[in-house]
């Protein structure tokens, strides 16, 4: 059964297509990653790091063929691809550095006893179900920090990133990856429980929808396995002030558009207090008359196609359900384009209602949607008016006055004149329906790990 095709986002046409693997064949692709990861957990930190410094090597050797394939598979125009190339090769080489430092057995009070340490010791396979919108990235924040620990993995990718995620392996078994260690699966989405419910899979991460990490969250407890979710957000972005209205929104509209708004921490919602609200729609506007839709593999291209035809359609549907029963202002955009691939027109709403359903769920496409406040409060409390919590970003020149307003924002990140950073180097999730856990620095590297006491006493008869 071929669910795995690569049906590249700017033709509509299917290129290549995978066979699943067969339900029968989960306990075995289990026991030899099980037997892998004995052998594995044994290597030293040393020996990890280097094949991790091998591998950001090949990446970064390969930047124009790796942005090339997730260019077709989904979209991404050329530039942004090799930006996450260059993003995975850093991400290696960060915990090739730094996972000794935070995997080193914990000190504590001997209370009692000669020593007292905790180990921080790998679990065993662990299980990953990541998306497509940053095909290697997201593969990358789950799995480095986890093959520096000693883990073993699974890998369900997204069944539109077929060619990528195999990729993905060839490149870690270049560098001197033992092969089981890391392996990459054409699985059916049906077959997830399969392979959650074997003793020997210790662990679940995924990032994705919220439908999907309910799923896997209740597989996961059923068997009694530890999980770590990265859902989706409906992140607002508050503008308190600034002295540069038309540039501020240029950024916002910059931000919104990138991977055509099919990002888990885009800025969904402008909040902007009224001062500064008009002259913002109307640059926001003329920013996005100005943006250039185009093949991937353009260079003139500001957003190219989204990765499928649903997810067009859906983006452009939830624009006109926006208009037709809650009531916002189209000013611009929003429609299909009328050429092959995944197209449409970059989109502004305005005049919604926080409480309707178009503000409340998050619409993963290019769509700017601005909200009025008439004062910080008002601002504040239309920001945490979200069932979800992952990214927010507070804009002010008064650093102030925006890291006391950033303090009382609910959600799991806030930038300060910032929005959509990630780094190896600082943690990242959410909070509410976004998910749990984190990903990232040594929150990623101690999230599957057995966290092993052990006191050290004299014997004493």
């Amino acid at each position: 059964m071929s669910t795995y095709a690569l049906t590249n986002a700017n033709t509509g046409k299917v290129e290549e297509t995978f066979d699943s693997i067969k339900t029968e064949e989960i306990p075995h692709i289990i026991e030899t990653a099980h037997e892998a990861y004995t052998e594995w957990k044994e290597t030293s930190l040393a020996e990890r790091a280097e094949i991790l410094n091998k591998f950001a090597d090949i990446v970064d050797q390969n930047a124009d063929e790796l942005a090339d394939i997730i260019g077709r598979e989904m979209g991404k125009p050329l530039a942004q691809g090799k930006a996450e190339a260059t993003k995975v090769a850093k991400t290696a080489r960060w915990f090739a550095e730094n996972s000794a430092e935070f995997l080193a057995p914990t000190r504590l009070p001997a209370s009692g006893a000669e020593e007292t340490y905790v180990r921080h010791d790998p679990l065993g396979v662990l299980f990953g179900v990541m998306p497509w919108n940053f095909p290697y990235n997201q593969i990358a924040r789950f799995v480095l920090p986890n093959l520096m620990v000693g883990n073993a993995i699974l890998m369900k990718q997204a069944s539109i990133c077929p060619v990528s995620s195999q990729r993905f392996q060839t490149m870690l078994e270049e560098a001197g990856l033992p092969a089981g260690v890391y392996t990459n699966l054409y699985l059916n989405s049906e077959d997830a429980e399969k392979v959650i419910e074997d003793f020997r899979v210790k662990g679940i991460s995924l990032t994705g929808s919220e439908a999907a990490g309910a799923s896997v969250a209740g597989h996961a407890a059923k068997h009694l396995k530890r999980s770590v979710l990265e859902l989706g957000g409906n992140d607002p972005f508050v503008v308190l002030d600034t002295s540069d209205v038309k540039a501020l929104a240029q950024q916002a509209v910059t931000y919104r558009i990138s991977n055509a708004g099919q990002v888990c921490t885009s800025p969904k919602r402008m909040i902007v207090l009224e001062e500064y609200y008009d002259d913002f729609v109307t640059a926001a506007r003329e920013a996005l008359e100005n943006v250039t839709v185009g093949d991937y593999d353009d260079p003139t291209t500001d957003m190219g196609p989204l990765s499928s035809e649903s997810a067009r359609d859906e983006a452009v549907e939830r624009v006109q359900q926006a208009v037709d029963e809650d009531g916002a202002t189209l000013h611009f955009g929003g429609r299909k384009l009328n050429r092959p691939g995944w197209f449409m027109s970059p989109a502004l709403i305005t005049d919604l209602d926080i409480d309707s359903k178009s503000a409340a769920q998050e619409l993963f496409g290019p769509v700017v949607m601005v909200f009025k406040a008439k004062d910080e409060e008002e601002a504040l409390e239309l920001a945490n008016k979200t069932e979800y919590g992952l990214m927010s970003s507070v804009w002010s020149e008064d650093l102030e006055k925006a890291q006391k307003f950033a303090a009382r924002v609910e959600a799991g990140m806030t930038m300060i004149n910032s929005h959509m950073e990630s780094d190896p180097a600082f943690p990242f999730g959410g909070i509410n329906k976004s998910g749990y856990g984190r990903e990232n620095a040594q929150w990623a590297l101690r999230g599957f790990t057995n966290e092993h006491l052990v006191r050290v006493h004299k014997q004493e008869f």
